[in-house]
């Protein structure tokens, strides 16, 4: 009976045009798209990046992404090859995804060659293998988000690092170990500074050289291993010593229940059975999960034992294999291997669960389903209605998956497009709808007619609304509430209730406190504006705006001393802005030097200023003078 590499004339040419035609027809859609989601900090808003080839010695020193309180980790290749297509073609979204889409193809292709040359599978399940990798929808975010091309490096150079490993055994001098040697270290180390996706691979490697004899006999094997685990971990300690990036309870709730063994377990349990369920039925997708999208549950929860008994039956099934040699096994324990990372039982991972967690581990799962589909359909006196039964049933699957891979890469066209298509099922997501609603409020304001701008705001405050319903006690739905009201609508009443709840639940942010500070002096608390500045001052006292403030809130209190201290220091910063003059002319009025009072309050009319009280001044004090023409300017300035 024909092996299915002979029914579909299948040869290693005709496999690799095959996966490149499933590749462009699934994902060449996203030629179109613009950037979206984290395509600012990677690319078009990264301060390297722009800088093109002259930006590349500072992404080669400094950690992937810094902000005033996070730090993620070293992540350079990526952002040079960012650099390098800045410095060749602009900011252009289309070359950026055309690119993605190239290493994908690579990466799908190398694959292929790794399960037939390394691993040692044949044709056949290597390339069903292969196409149902290149398709799987699971990958979209890969593929159409210019910044997960740390994932498509990071697989790359792992992929490479397989095959010289194999070259590696293959040498019989000297020389040429420690030439591969040397070159698999570097494969290794370059797919970790793409991203650490693939650390796992340094287990995988282990069971992979140890399960096949041609390996594990060669004396090479031991110190291979060795010195590929020695430079791996030491890198990796280096590395995540130089990260500071704290998960927070609503990316990941686990964070709240230090300690909780019973909470670990079965959230973890929970995770892997979303990981599990994803591979077969891919579907919905979320830009995002977080806090209650899957559900913290303890030891115990009949779901999270249901996962329970199905991964540890299916981690046993993979052991008892793995030790018969059978290949099955060792791609199930690889899975686990990569899983792990994402599963919460090593670390709390930032969102919980991810769709492009599964693109390293889902290699190993379709491996292993493929394998061992294929040892039964192939492997032994099967009737040919099951084989064309199986054919028919992969069929399906493929153009199934390829219409998913598609109108996913569709919604991934912009920012919007792709939130708006999630936010309907995360409903339970804090962070979601926080995001949705930031998203929706910078288009309205970027809108240049009402009817636009209605029609972005609008569902913003809804999801803000959201927000705060979800989450009562989280302090930044109610703050971009505020700022709608206040900047957006000029609603003073919402702007000073929103700005006060986000006070009350985090008093320490700095934009919070100042937005807070400002409503209670415009709604005439004095005292307490002054104290909310003085504070603030004494965090930010370069910050022209919080200089600006405490010097007038001190000169309003008659603190004439600071006051004018704050206020001169303003002036130097900012001699320019009208508010510089405002705070002298309140000085000198309040001093009782009504000339130079009069001609401060004046520099700030000129420079802009339109407060009722300077005009009230200015023709008080012109009229006193009899000087009624200038009187009348400011008369009519007024009105």
């Amino acid at each position: 009976m024909k092996d299915l590499k002979d029914i579909l004339v299948l040869s290693g040419l005709r496999a690799r045009i095959l996966l490149i035609v499933a590749c462009l027809v699934c994902y060449a859609g996203s030629l179109c798209n613009d950037y979206a989601l984290d395509d600012d900090f990677a690319f078009y808003a990264n301060q390297y990046v722009q800088k093109g080839f002259s930006g590349i010695p500072d992404i080669l020193t400094h950690p992937y992404y810094t902000s005033s309180t996070l730090t993620f980790d070293y992540r350079p290749v990526a952002s040079v090859t960012f650099a390098v297509e800045k410095e060749l073609f602009g900011n252009n979204p289309h070359i950026s995804h055309g690119i993605n889409l190239a290493l994908y193809i690579i990466a799908v292709l190398l694959l292929l060659g790794v399960l037939t040359e390394v691993i040692g599978l044949g044709l056949a399940p290597a390339f069903i293998t292969a196409l149902i990798f290149a398709v799987h929808p699971a990958h979209t975010e890969i593929v159409a988000s210019i910044k997960n091309r740390e994932e498509l490096l990071s697989f790359i150079f792992c992929m490479l690092a397989f095959f010289t490993v194999h070259r590696f055994f293959g040498q019989k001098k000297l020389t040429g170990w420690l030439l591969y040697g040397m070159l698999t270290i570097a494969c290794l180390l370059l797919s970790f500074a793409s991203k650490l996706t693939s650390i796992p691979v340094i287990v995988i490697f282990a069971a992979m050289l140890y399960m096949q004899r041609r390996y594990r006999s060669a004396r090479q094997f031991y110190p291979l291993f060795a010195a590929i685990a020695l430079v791996s971990l030491s890198y990796l300690v280096v590395i995540l010593r130089m990260s500071n990036r704290p998960v927070y309870d609503l990316e990941n709730p686990l964070v709240s229940y230090p300690g909780d063994i019973s909470a670990k377990i079965g959230t973890t349990a929970m995770a892997l059975l979303f990981y599990f369920r994803f591979m077969w039925v891919p579907h919905p997708f979320s830009f995002f999960y977080g806090y209650n999208t899957i559900p913290v549950v303890h030891l115990g929860d009949p779901v999270a034992m249901l996962s329970i008994m199905l991964h540890l039956g299916l981690f046993i099934y993979g052991v008892i294999l793995f030790f018969r040699k059978n290949l099955t096994g060792l791609f199930i324990l690889s899975y686990f291997f990569a899983i792990a990372l994402y599963s919460n039982i090593l670390i709390p991972y930032t969102g919980i669960v991810s769709e492009r967690a599964l693109f390293f581990p889902g290699l190993w799962f379709i491996g292993a389903i493929v394998h061992w589909c294929y040892e039964r359909l192939y492997g032994k006196a099967v009737s040919v209605m099951l084989r064309n039964g199986a054919l028919a049933l992969l069929a399906i699957v493929i153009t199934a998956y390829g219409v998913l891979d598609m109108d996913r890469v569709a919604q991934w066209h912009d920012t919007i497009t792709l939130m708006s298509s999630d936010i309907p099922h995360l409903d339970n997501s804090t962070l979601a709808n926080y995001f949705y609603g930031c998203v929706l409020k910078n288009n309205a304001e970027a809108q240049t007619d009402t009817a636009g701008y209605r029609r972005y705001m609008r569902p913003s405050k809804e999801a803000f609304y959201r927000v705060n319903t979800l989450s009562p006690t989280y302090p930044y739905g109610y703050f971009r509430l505020g700022l709608i009201y206040r900047y957006d609508e000029y609603n003073g009443d919402s702007a000073f209730y929103y700005f006060n709840k986000a006070y009350e639940y985090n008093k320490e942010q700095t934009d919070i406190r100042y937005q807070y500070g400002r409503t209670q002096y415009e709604f005439g608390d004095m005292r307490r504006a002054a104290d909310v500045f003085a504070a603030l001052y004494k965090d930010l006292p370069t910050d022209t705006f919080t200089v600006f403030y405490h010097a007038l809130l001190q000169l309003k209190l008659h603190n004439m001393q600071e006051g004018k201290r704050a206020a001169d220091e303003f002036m130097r910063m900012a001699p320019g802005y009208y508010q510089s003059h405002f705070n002298m002319g309140i000085y000198y009025e309040l001093s009782g030097d009504a000339d130079n009072a009069a001609r401060e309050y004046q520099r700030s009319v000129d420079l802009g200023c339109t407060d009722q009280l300077v005009y009230n001044y200015l023709i008080d004090y012109y009229s006193t003078h009899g000087r009624e023409q200038d009187a009348d300017r400011y008369r009519r300035l007024r009105q």
